[in-house]
C-alpha cells in the first residue's frame, strides 16, 4: 500500500457527529475564537455554536462559513497533531478551506471570498429562483437524458461518483427533475438548501467582477499542492490558484475523477478536514485502495 497523505475539504455540513466540539476542545483548538474572527472580518454578529441551534443551517451563507470555520480548525488539529499532508483537494465550496490548509490563503481572506461571491451572486438570484439537487441512482446518461427530453434549464454540476450526480438551475425545473428520476427507479433525491446555481454557466456573469476582487487578495504559492476538481490538474501558483477560484463557480466539478487522480499519485490515506463525515461517505462508493481515516480517533 502507497503512503501518501491528502487532506479533504467537504463545502457544507448536512449532518453533525455531534463530537466536532468536544475533539476540538481536547486539543486545545476553540472554535469560539473562529467565529470571533469571523464576525470582526464580516462585521456580523455570530453567535457560538450550538447543534440544537439551527442558526447556521437554514442559510446559505451562514452554513457555508460554518462549514469554512469547521474545516480551517480540522485542519490546524491535524497539524498540531504533526499529521501533513501531500496533496489537499476541495469539494466545491470545500475549495476555499483547502486553500487555507495549503498556506495559500490566511483564514480572514477566505471568509472574504466566501462573502464576495455570495453578495456577487445577488445579481444572479435577482434574475429568477435558482437551486440545486442531489440525485443517487442513475448515471449522467440517464440523467442527461432526462434534462434533454424535458427541455429543462438545469445542468449537471458535479459527479460525486457513477452514480451520484449534483445538478444546479432553475429551482422548478430542478423539483421536476427531482420527481422524473424517482419514477425512473433514482434511490434518492434531495433538494439542497442552496438559492446559488453553484458550478454552472449561470455564474458566468459575476466571474470578471469576482476575477477583479480575488486579483486584490494575497494569494500565495500552496506549501502543498491542490488538485482541481475541475479538470485534476495539480495547482501550485498564485494565478493557477485565482483561474481554479473562477473555474469552481462556473464550471461543472467531477469529484469522482479528483479522486481518482489522487488515487493515482499513490494517497493511501485520506482525511476529512471538517464537520461531519459527507466525504467519507462518499468514499464508500469509490473504488481503490485506500482509508478513510477519522480524525475523532486523534
Amino acid at each position: 500500500m502507497n503512503n501518501k497523505t491528502a487532506f479533504i475539504f467537504p463545502a457544507f455540513i448536512t449532518s453533525f457527529t455531534h463530537k466536532e466540539i468536544g475533539l476540538l476542545d481536547k486539543h486545545n483548538i476553540l472554535l469560539s475564537q473562529y467565529l470571533n474572527r469571523a464576525s470582526s472580518i464580516l462585521n456580523i454578529d455570530l453567535p457560538d455554536f450550538d447543534y440544537n441551534s439551527d442558526f447556521y443551517q437554514n442559510d446559505e451563507f451562514l452554513s457555508q462559513i460554518i462549514a469554512y470555520t469547521f474545516s480551517c480548525s480540522f485542519n490546524d488539529l491535524l497539524a498540531q497533531n504533526g499529521i501533513h499532508a501531500d496533496y489537499i483537494a476541495g469539494y466545491s465550496m470545500g475549495l476555499y478551506a483547502s486553500l487555507y490548509g495549503s498556506q495559500s490563503i490566511g483564514f480572514d481572506d477566505g471568509l472574504r471570498i466566501i462573502s464576495e461571491v455570495y453578495h456577487l451572486a445577488d445579481e444572479v438570484r435577482a434574475t429568477g429562483k435558482f437551486g440545486m439537487g442531489s440525485l443517487v441512482g442513475l448515471s449522467f446518461i440517464d440523467i442527461q437524458e432526462l434534462i434533454n427530453k424535458y427541455s429543462l434549464n438545469i445542468e449537471i454540476i458535479n459527479v460525486n461518483n457513477d452514480r451520484s450526480i449534483v445538478v444546479s438551475g432553475i429551482i422548478e425545473d430542478i423539483r421536476k427533475l427531482l420527481d422524473l428520476a424517482q419514477q425512473e427507479g433514482a434511490f434518492s433525491v434531495s433538494e439542497l438548501i442552496v438559492q446559488t446555481p453553484y458550478h454552472s454557466s449561470y455564474l458566468k456573469k459575476i466571474k470578471d467582477c469576482f476575477y477583479h476582487f480575488i486579483c486584490d487578495i494575497e494569494i500565495n504559492a500552496a506549501e502543498t499542492p491542490l488538485l482541481s476538481t475541475f479538470n485534476q490538474r495539480e495547482i501550485i501558483q498564485p494565478l493557477e490558484i485565482r483561474k481554479e477560484l473562477v473555474f469552481n463557480l462556473t464550471e461543472r466539478i467531477n469529484w469522482h475523477k479528483t479522486m481518482q487522480k489522487l488515487l493515482k499519485k499513490e494517497v493511501s490515506v485520506f482525511y476529512e478536514c471538517g464537520a461531519g463525515k459527507d466525504l467519507t461517505k462518499m468514499a464508500r462508493f469509490i473504488e481503490g485502495d485506500y482509508e478513510m481515516k477519522s480524525v475523532y480517533k486523534i
